[in-house]
């Protein structure tokens, strides 16, 4: 259903989480699951009695998922070049199909089938990678289980409703019901991993196509229950939403820097230049920083590049964090980020730029790696020039050289400090922002 990549992953549903480095009570919740969705599965299909109709849609629908895994396979591979990890599916179409249209043990069957074609059609996980998709197979048994028995409770409870709704309004309790089931034991695995906030929760895009996905789970089990082939309909309509979701996964790996997960160069100067356009129309004031990590070479020097990685990702957070939540921050390269911050004048420039510059001083490797590397080398640092517009310039690239400047000031005066551009490096910040 979701990718995984990182430290924040999507999986089995909208909803991130991380499944590297895993507790003794993440194992085990884990473990649990699995077992308890092989057991329902099990006795679903030990019990099951279904007359001949139902094995016929059992092979119509297990027909339109290898079909529509066929057609759809050319954006599964192209998914799977972005991202060698766990990537979204439709898996939901078919829990919902096969939890309203088909008897328990037909649809564990055709999750069975669906999950074991994908598996070995498209990616043959291993290690941690295996158990993340084990964990999401045992999540779809479950909730579409759970999703069945909600909707036939719901047909013997509401068959006397008016207009039509005996046949729907259970159609959409399953959907709750397994989308319910499916929240609650992601965010338990999440909650097992000191995952809090929003790192709970996928992407408005990502829980849209979530959402898409069931209601598509929705209607073709209403077609199964009414007019069997009618269900062909919904090829066309998966294909194109997960051609869709590839286009929107390719937008953001060319706008995002792969290491940071903050906006690239290329993307950051055409938000800073749409940013500039406005403040000019609007006359009003804009100020560009450029923040350089302080002796960067020795971090990589002494811990290693991965360690670097992780370096220029906490510091990314915290600029991120730091900043006004209308102003943009960017990678620009190496160690050096970027950002705008619209409607600031120098006054209040500098005194972002130097909540920044404190903020990162509160940072320490060791607190970012989770390792005993406590020294003098430990602590981060990062120098910050500042330009502002109009007076250091009316166009981005006159911005960027002033802001530049000022950042190389900073450097040579010390560095870990703060140079508004054509202001010296001995100027005062703390006196300009009194």
């Amino acid at each position: 259903m979701m990718r995984t990549l990182g430290a924040l992953r999507r999986i089995a549903g909208p909803f991130a989480w991380p499944f590297a480095g895993s507790s003794p009570g993440l194992s085990i919740f884990t473990a649990m699951v699995d077992v308890a969705a092989a057991g329902c599965a099990a006795l679903a299909v030990a019990t099951m009695h279904p007359q001949a109709h139902a094995w016929y849609k059992l092979v119509l629908l297990i027909g339109l998922a290898v079909a529509f895994e066929e057609a759809a396979s050319r954006a599964a591979r192209l998914q799977l070049r972005l991202s060698a990890d766990l990537k979204r599916d439709m898996t939901s179409v078919w829990c919902v199909a096969g939890a309203v249209a088909l008897p328990a043990g037909l649809a564990v069957l055709l999750l069975g089938a669906v999950l074991g074609y994908v598996w070995f059609r498209q990616q043959r996980p291993a290690g941690q990678l295996f158990n993340r998709k084990l964990f999401n197979a045992a999540t779809a048994v479950l909730g579409c289980l759970a999703a069945g028995a909600a909707y036939h409770a719901a047909v013997g409870a509401w068959e006397a409703l008016p207009w039509a709704l005996a046949g729907s309004l259970p159609i959409f309790a399953a959907i709750l019901v397994h989308t319910l089931v499916n929240r609650v034991l992601v965010t338990a695995a999440l909650l097992l991993m000191d995952v809090r906030g929003a790192s709970l929760l996928a992407s408005r895009d990502d829980n849209l196509v979530e959402l898409a996905t069931l209601c598509l789970g929705g209607l073709v089990a209403m077609a199964a229950l009414h007019q069997i082939w009618l269900t062909v309909l919904v090829l066309v309509p998966m294909i194109s939403l997960q051609r869709g979701a590839l286009v929107r996964e390719l937008e953001t790996a060319a706008t995002t820097d792969s290491k940071t997960g903050l906006l690239n160069a290329v993307a950051w100067e055409q938000v800073a230049r749409r940013e500039l356009s406005r403040a000019q129309r609007e006359a009003t004031p804009l100020a560009v920083l450029i923040v350089d990590i302080d002796r960067f070479k020795n971090v990589n020097d002494r811990f290693g590049h991965m360690v670097g990685d992780v370096v220029l990702r906490g510091v990314g957070r915290v600029l991120s964090r730091e900043v006004r939540e209308y102003d943009t921050v960017g990678r620009f390269g190496g160690e050096e980020f970027v950002a705008v911050l619209p409607s600031a004048g120098e006054v209040d420039a500098l005194v972002i730029a130097e909540r920044l510059r404190a903020r990162v001083n509160e940072v320490r490797v060791s607190n970012l790696v989770d390792a005993p590397v406590a020294g003098p080398d430990d602590a981060l640092a990062v120098s910050i020039g500042v330009a502002c517009a109009p007076v250091d310039g009316d166009a981005l690239p006159d911005l960027l050289v002033a802001a530049d400047a000022a950042l190389y000031q900073a450097k040579a005066g010390g560095r870990n400090r703060v140079v508004l551009a054509d202001r010296g490096a001995g100027e005062d910040t703390q006196a300009l922002t009194a």
